[in-house]
């Protein structure tokens, strides 16, 4: 009987290895190895690319240590490599996010860029992926999606009700389904949740007595 293997973290500390591990399509390729092994060739296949576009990619994660090779064999007098993820889950230390009003927040924009651009790029990928499918004959069944951008003047203690329903919907989300199957439609889910302000110049500092 196979023991089941303990879950492993990685971890990122410095802005550093926060920028090598944020580009929208790195960050693609990691979600896309999740649970499964594959060869830069299928990996491109799936994401329409050119494999020649990824090997640096592949490359460069594998040095990071987030890819390792689970397997190599001889092909066509060439080595393939087929790749596995490393870690189940990706942990960044939040001391990097500190906002600075002097500073340029740079690991702040890093990681909204690459949420924002990962999440643009997924979803166009999409709807090329999908008008493909049908193209080539698969069965068309109407699904949903929800891209939506609202604000909302909202009190104190209905926004604390609101983000804790919010939060457990994201971790029932990201929650393993014991049913589910390799062959079951994947789904992305991006949140972005936050007080929005504006600069105020009405606002006066508190006198202190």
């Amino acid at each position: 009987m196979n023991k089941k293997q303990p879950k492993k973290t990685y971890h990122v500390s410095d802005l550093e290895t926060l920028r090598a591990i944020a580009d929208p399509l790195r960050v693609q390729i990691v979600e896309l190895m999740e649970g499964q092994a594959l060869t830069v060739k299928q990996v491109a296949e799936k994401l329409g690319l050119a494999p020649s576009k990824l090997y640096y990619h592949f490359n460069a994660l594998e040095k990071l240590g987030l890819l390792e090779v689970a397997e190599t064999r001889m092909v066509a007098n060439m080595l393939e490599k087929t790749y596995t993820a490393a870690a189940d889950t990706l942990e960044v230390d939040p001391a990097l996010f500190k906002f600075s009003k002097e500073g340029d927040n740079e690991s702040i924009n890093i990681l909204l860029s690459s949420t924002i651009d990962a999440t643009r790029d997924d979803l166009l990928r999409s709807l090329q992926a999908r008008q493909f499918q049908l193209s080539e004959g698969a069965e068309e069944k109407p699904r949903r999606m929800i891209v939506n951008r609202v604000i909302s003047h909202v009190s104190e203690k209905r926004i604390e009700e609101f983000q804790s329903r919010l939060l457990k919907l994201v971790q029932e989300f990201e929650a393993v389904d014991k049913n589910s199957k390799p062959s079951d439609q994947p789904y992305a889910l991006s949140v972005a949740f936050y007080p929005s302000f504006y600069f105020d110049k009405t606002i006066k500092k508190g006198k202190k007595k």
